[in-house]
């Protein structure tokens, strides 16, 4: 298990499927999934998920830590784990992961979706920096690339912030009520992440299973 300062990333279990589900058969997330038709999923998405987990190099799961629970102890010089995984409510925020489809590339390709009542709280910036700044001190590629629409404003200004660059697009590739929409291509270099000035970020927390 992983942590951010507000969140928790943890792996993905066969529990999770139905908020996954659900997060993605929502009408304000769907839309945006450029490698699917915009159709409601049907009953083998479980199975699906399960395989698509299990092949990403990292496929974690984002849920809030919950009042009173790990934040709270180690701030408190405790080192108390999933002791007060009782303790608050947790919820289910969105999924994160990479995947590398060319290994002698060292190329990951980045996905992260978030739960529409997540929105706005800064919460996809702080996931995605953690990821950017773990996949090059801990997983050792040398980019990370994403495919995102060009009329998603909110998310391209997110990945400019943390240090993206746009490095093509594909024009009027995917239907969107009722318009072609452009695919931005943008990436990151692992050179161009200065990896001293982000390490405060990433705050990592094993816990035994």
């Amino acid at each position: 298990m992983f942590t951010t300062d507000r969140l928790r990333l943890r792996g993905f279990e066969i529990s999770d499927a139905r908020s996954i589900f659900d997060l993605r058969n929502n009408p304000s997330v769907r839309p945006m999934m450029a490698n699917q038709p915009y159709v409601p999923w049907g009953p083998n998405f479980i199975e699906k998920t399960a395989a698509k987990a299990e092949d990403a190099v990292m496929y974690l799961i984002i849920e809030t830590k919950g009042k009173g629970s790990d934040s709270e102890g180690r701030a408190n010089g405790e080192n108390r784990g999933d002791e007060l995984e009782g303790v608050g409510a947790r919820e289910f925020v969105g999924t994160t992961s990479i995947t590398i489809t060319r290994p002698l590339k060292r190329d990951g390709i980045f996905i992260i979706m978030l739960s529409p009542k997540f929105w706005g709280r800064g919460y996809g910036e702080e996931v995605t920096r953690w990821v950017v700044d773990y996949t090059f001190r801990s997983l050792g590629l040398h980019r990370l690339s994403l495919g995102v629409f060009d009329g998603n404003e909110r998310a391209k200004k997110m990945y400019r912030i943390v240090g993206f660059v746009e490095e093509g697009r594909k024009r009027k590739v995917h239907w969107v009520d009722g318009h072609w929409e452009d695919i931005v291509s943008m990436g990151i270099l692992q050179e161009e992440w200065d990896l001293d000035a982000h390490r405060a970020i990433a705050s990592v927390t094993s816990i035994p299973a």
